[in-house]
C-alpha cells in the first residue's frame, strides 16, 4: 500500500526552481493537490499564472501558492511560525529550496540557508501527525567532488568531505562549487542527525534524492533563452544551440540525469514504503557534451547542429580517453524505486522538441 497517493496534499518548497516547478506540475498531473512555496509575491503570481496556463483543470483546492520570505534573514518572522502556517493540511513534503548559485562570497550564505531551511522544515513537520514522508533534494555534490585524482564508483554511502574540509580551510577563498557542495553535505547530515535523535518520535520518514547534472525541457515560459536563470538550462543552450558555438574545450565528463527522471524519483519517494529512510543517487550515466553532438548527428536532428558540432567518427569515439572522474551508482534507485533511466538521445529529442516548439531553433533548421 502506498505511503501517499492522490489526492493527498503535498507541500513543495523552492517551487519556482527547475526541480521544484517540474515537481509541482508532475504531482498535479498525477492527481495530487499541491501547495507551492516561493519567496516573493512576484514569484507567487508568476507561478500561479503558469499553473493556470499549463494545468487549466486544477481547481483552487488542488493548487495554491504560499509566500515565505528569507525566513532566516535578520528581521524576518520566526522560522517555525512561517513554516507552520503552510503545513496545517499537508500529508507530504518535497523540499527543494536551497541557494543554487556559485557566486556568493561568504560560505555561510550557502550553508546557513541550506541547513537551517532543512531543519526548519523537519522540526515544524514533526508537529503534524498527518505528514508521512519528507523528500529532500540533495545533489551528487554532497556525495563526491566532480574533480578527482582517479576514477571510481561512489554510492549513497559516500559523503563529500573534501568540499567541507576545503571550506573550513579556505573560507571565502574556496570555490563557489566547493561552498555549494559543502552546504549540501551539511544540510543532509543535519537532516539525518535530526531524524536519528528523534527516532521513533516523528510521524514521517525522510528520503533524500541526490541528482547529477540535470538536463531536459524547461517547466516555465521565459520569453527567450536569454531569460534562463537555471544553470542547467543555460549550459544546455550555450553548449548545444548557440551559434557560433563556444570555444572548444576538453572532453569534460559529467554524470547526467533527465529532469523527468529526477521528478519521477521524487514522486516515487513519496509513494513507495521502501523509500523511507533511504538516500538515492539520481544519475543515468557519465557523458560529455561531445556525446550529445554525436547523438544529434546519429539522430539527424537539425542540420544546423551537425554544422555547429561535427560528430566524431566511430574510431574517434572508441579511442576517446576521459580524465579521472567520479561515477555515481544508480543501482539502489533501479532496485528499490524500479527506475529505468533515460539516455542522452531521449533527452536531446525532448530538448529539441521543446525549444523548437518555442521558436528558438530556427537558426538551426
Amino acid at each position: 500500500m502506498p505511503v501517499l497517493s492522490p489526492p493527498a496534499k503535498i507541500l513543495v518548497t523552492g517551487a519556482n526552481g527547475y526541480v521544484g516547478c517540474w515537481a509541482v506540475r508532475a504531482l498535479l498531473d498525477k492527481g495530487y493537490c499541491v501547495r507551492a512555496v516561493v519567496r516573493t509575491e512576484d514569484k507567487a503570481r508568476a507561478l500561479s499564472a503558469l499553473i493556470k496556463a499549463k494545468h487549466p483543470s486544477a481547481t483552487v483546492g488542488q493548487f495554491d501558492c504560499a509566500v515565505i520570505p528569507d525566513i532566516i534573514a535578520p528581521g524576518c518572522p520566526l522560522q517555525a511560525d512561517a513554516i507552520e502556517a503552510v503545513l496545517h493540511d499537508i500529508q507530504g513534503i518535497v523540499h527543494t529550496a536551497t541557494p543554487v548559485t556559485f557566486d556568493l562570497e561568504d560560505p555561510e550564505e550557502y550553508i546557513r540557508p541550506a541547513v537551517e531551511g532543512t531543519l526548519g522544515i523537519l522540526r515544524s513537520a514533526a508537529k503534524y501527525p498527518e505528514i508521512k514522508r519528507v523528500v529532500i533534494t540533495s545533489s551528487i555534490g554532497a556525495v563526491a567532488e566532480s574533480i578527482v585524482e582517479k576514477s571510481r564508483i561512489y554510492t549513497d554511502e559516500d559523503f563529500n568531505e573534501v568540499a567541507v574540509e576545503a571550506v573550513k580551510r579556505l573560507g571565502k577563498a574556496a570555490s563557489g562549487m566547493q561552498k555549494y557542495n559543502a552546504s549540501k553535505v551539511l544540510a543532509e547530515k543535519a537532516a539525518w542527525a535530526f531524524c536519528e535523535a528523534n527516532n521513533g518520535r516523528l510521524p514521517y520518514e525522510i528520503c533524500v534524492i541526490a541528482p547529477g547534472w540535470i538536463c531536459g525541457p524547461i517547466p516555465d515560459d521565459p520569453p527567450s533563452p536569454e531569460g534562463f536563470v537555471t544553470p542547467s538550462a543555460i549550459m544546455e543552450w550555450t553548449q548545444l544551440f548557440v551559434s557560433p558555438p563556444p570555444s572548444p574545450h576538453p572532453a569534460v565528463p559529467f554524470n547526467y540525469i533527465d529532469i523527468r527522471d529526477v521528478v519521477e524519483m521524487h514522486v516515487r519517494a513519496l509513494e513507495l514504503p521502501q523509500a523511507g529512510g533511504e538516500r538515492f543517487i539520481a544519475t543515468s550515466h557519465v557523458c560529455t557534451w561531445q556525446d550529445w553532438y554525436d547523438a544529434a548527428a546519429d539522430m539527424n536532428l537539425l542540420p544546423g547542429l551537425r554544422r555547429l558540432h561535427p560528430p566524431r567518427s566511430a574510431e574517434q569515439r572508441g579511442a576517446t580517453e576521459l580524465p579521472p572522474h567520479p561515477v555515481f551508482s544508480n543501482e539502489k534507485a533501479i532496485r528499490k524505486l524500479d527506475m529505468v533511466f533515460k539516455t542522452v538521445p531521449e533527452t536531446l529529442r525532448a530538448l529539441v522538441d521543446d525549444f523548437g516548439a518555442r521558436g528558438w531553433l530556427k537558426h538551426l533548421e
